[in-house]
């Protein structure tokens, strides 16, 4: 019939984007476009294509046209599709909270690493700045469904909007007989009696210097909370806190493990060592990049 126009497809609706979003200076625009419509359809990425020729509904079509602005904008994927994979498990996050990385899985392995080598049946883990609460998620639910450790994470974030995402997560993989989240600044949310008794410290903590932070991304810079990223002049003000107070809490033979900045490693480990921690590494990513600092308590 003539003057009724045929409904877009697949394939057509995905080219168009991303020569949309290559236009905006998206770095992966292809990937992006696939992704969101995936989103938008229900679909994974590889059924899109076995279902390249499927007509959509105007509604999809329009669903699919909001969610390209918002990445022509610069947001996030991650926010625009509520959702982000860590550690093979998958996260609620939202701009309260940093999106979680892929560099940061190391920070979990190594702290995996570490315990896989213990012949505790219980371990005690304190997580400082938790955000969506994908680290102690990750090592909550690798500890008690494939290591036949019983954790007991205590985690903290000055955010409550982030706490709430935090739960939010833990409820999702069912990790609450695990993991407790507190709000508070750093330790001072713990509750009394863990002193001595901490098998592990852990934290990704803001270490970008401050006058870096206007170079990132406009991905980060108009939608992360700089707030999780700011870690003040040379990008290393949480550093001295994390083990000075650590020590207090950690028993003989613990550990604190740290995510730190490409650069930082050398002046994280001086700042453990003079605070009386031995055993002191520096962890590379698969990039080559310096990525984690672990550091043993006496």
């Amino acid at each position: 019939m003539s003057g009724v126009s045929r409904p877009p497809r697949i394939l057509e609706l995905i080219a168009k984007a991303s020569q949309y979003l290559a236009g905006k200076g998206v770095d992966t625009p292809r990937l992006d476009a696939e992704i969101l419509l995936g989103h938008v359809l229900n679909m994974e990425r590889i059924d899109l294509y076995v279902k390249f020729d499927q007509p959509l509904e105007k509604s999809e079509v329009d669903a699919y046209r909001e969610a390209i602005a918002r990445r022509a904008q610069r947001m996030p994927v991650a926010y625009i599709t509520g959702r982000k994979e860590f550690y093979s498990l998958d996260f609620k996050v939202n701009p309260h909270v940093l999106i979680p990385r892929p560099e940061t899985e190391l920070l979990v392995e190594v702290v995996l690493r570490r315990l896989a080598n213990s012949p505790q049946t219980e371990c005690r883990i304190i997580e400082l700045g938790t955000g969506s609460g994908a680290i102690a998620v990750s090592l909550a639910h690798s500890l008690s469904r494939e290591s036949g450790v019983t954790p007991f994470i205590y985690a903290t974030d000055i955010s409550r909007p982030a706490l709430e995402v935090a739960q939010e997560n833990v409820d999702r993989w069912n990790m609450g007989e695990f993991v407790q989240l507190l709000e508070g600044d750093l330790y001072s949310a713990l509750p009394a009696g863990l002193e001595g008794g901490i098998d592990v410290i852990v934290s990704n903590p803001p270490y970008i210097p401050t006058d870096e932070l206007k170079e990132l991304a406009p991905e980060i810079v108009r939608y992360e909370p700089l707030g999780a990223l700011d870690g003040g002049a040379d990008g290393l003000a949480f550093y001295p806190r994390i083990f000075a107070e650590g020590r207090k809490y950690l028993r003989s033979g613990g550990f604190v493990a740290v995510e730190i900045g490409h650069g930082q490693g050398q002046a994280v480990i001086a700042t453990a060592r003079d605070l009386g921690y031995t055993e002191l590494e520096l962890h590379r990513d698969y990039g080559g990049r310096e990525r984690v600092v672990t550091a043993a308590w006496r």
